[in-house]
């Protein structure tokens, strides 16, 4: 992304809304700990089981949980939209041997019998989902069993492993190894220009692009030290969850899977591009984002798309593209990648005026219209172009003009080029 043309102080706001932005929308410390205390409860409900299939389970999280990309819901979201997600995998060693229904059984009468929650056990097409629903916020896990593909497989859940689907029976997939994989890709660090850390050193740099810690259960601490590539993830999820409310698409938004993988590969390359010019935080995150497309593979021979797992090619996250109808998932996901692309650029898009300005930003990233403009009051500087508005136009121009009793110039407005 060209910056050269653009007014750098405006730059500089825009930069710190987005990232405020990102802390603004990832949950908090009493959400992961209730979130935590949950899923310690899982072990508990499956010991002593006199099950065969489900001796000597070990459950381990999966999911943006463990990827440390969890976000809060949307105000406006309902039904499981509503509810902050959490996965777990039960693996289970001694299950080989019994069917895809036969597992899926085994797991919703177990939990169904000694989960302690007011509502139903809900079953999903590879596992089940334990919902708290009068919990503050709310949240559910999905609960997905799994056996190891091979009898020489690690028994904690590493390498290739199988799930049961209700559809096609056994599926393969590599959960584990997908972490690990994603955990140490983000540990390649984005060269970050030297003046944009002295500029953002303090306010929200230290949270967005510090290294992260690898840790198989991640405590807070790790969970809010995500750097760029995390960062951008739970840009482009929360963007997902306010596109699919706003067009009435939930049921065809892109999935986390497909995001996360996308995301990652790019970032990939963006770290590559990094090494001989440094980038500016907005640069790497819209470069990120800008250059997800172009992982995506498809055989011209009968036209299939793929979003493989880096690690098990066996598992296509794009599945459902291929299926019966899967062109509307496949258009869902660039038309929610041209309304990121969009969000990206509100801040040098020329607005009548502030409250306009407040508004969008509001709407775009899900994010009430009061957080918005206490920010803009409390934190941005007074003598930088505010995002959104004309070169020059700053906070210390519009009380001047309030104070003469005017309003700050807003002439030639017109919208700007697509970043990049």
């Amino acid at each position: 992304m060209d910056l050269v043309q653009r007014d750098l102080g405006q730059v500089d706001n825009w930069e710190l809304m987005l990232l405020a932005a990102i802390e603004k929308i990832s949950i908090t410390e009493s959400q992961y700990s209730l979130i935590e205390k949950r899923y310690g409860v899982l072990q508990d409900i499956l010991s002593g089981s006199d099950d065969p299939i489900l001796q000597d389970a070990h459950i381990f999280i999966q999911g943006s949980i463990c990827l440390k990309t969890t976000i809060k819901p949307v105000q406006e979201a309902k039904d499981e939209m509503a509810t902050i997600d959490a996965d777990a995998v039960v693996l289970l060693p001694n299950a080989r041997g019994y069917s895809a229904d036969e597992v899926l059984k085994s797991i919703e009468k177990i939990f169904s019998a000694r989960s302690r929650v007011q509502s139903p056990i809900v079953p999903l097409r590879r596992g089940i989902r334990i919902e708290y629903a009068d919990e503050d916020p709310a949240f559910h896990i999905d609960i997905t069993p799994a056996i190891s593909a091979s009898i020489y497989s690690d028994q904690k859940g590493f390498g290739n492993l199988k799930v049961p689907d209700r559809v096609q029976g056994w599926k393969a997939s590599t959960p584990r190894d997908y972490s690990v994989w994603l955990e140490e890709l983000s540990e390649q660090q984005i060269n970050i220009s030297m003046e944009n850390r002295a500029i953002l050193k303090g306010a929200n740099y230290d949270a967005i692009f510090s290294e992260a810690t690898q840790d198989p259960m991640p405590s807070y601490d790790d969970y809010t030290s995500h750097n760029p590539l995390r960062a951008t993830i739970k840009i482009l999820k929360r963007l997902r969850d306010v596109w699919a409310i706003s067009t009435e698409k939930t049921d065809r938004r892109p999935i986390s899977a497909v995001i996360t993988t996308l995301a990652a590969q790019s970032y990939e390359a963006v770290v590559a591009a990094s090494i001989s010019r440094p980038l500016r935080p907005l640069e790497a995150i819209t470069m990120i984002i800008e250059g997800m497309p172009k992982f995506i593979k498809m055989d011209q021979a009968n036209g299939e798309y793929f979003v493989l797992n880096p690690k098990d090619a066996g598992e296509n996250f794009a599945e459902k593209w291929n299926r019966e109808g899967g062109h509307e998932y496949r258009q869902a996901f660039y038309e929610w990648h041209g309304f990121v692309m969009e969000a990206l650029r509100i801040g040098f898009v020329q607005h009548t005026s502030e409250l306009e300005f407040e508004s969008n930003f509001s709407s775009s990233f899900g994010l009430p219209k009061a957080w918005v403009s206490g920010f803009i009051e409390k934190t941005l500087p007074s003598n930088k172009t505010l995002p959104g508005l004309k070169k020059g136009v700053t906070k210390n121009t519009l009380a001047i003009g309030l104070f003469s009793g005017g309003a700050a110039a807003q002439e030639d407005i017109t919208s700007v080029d697509r970043l990049g």
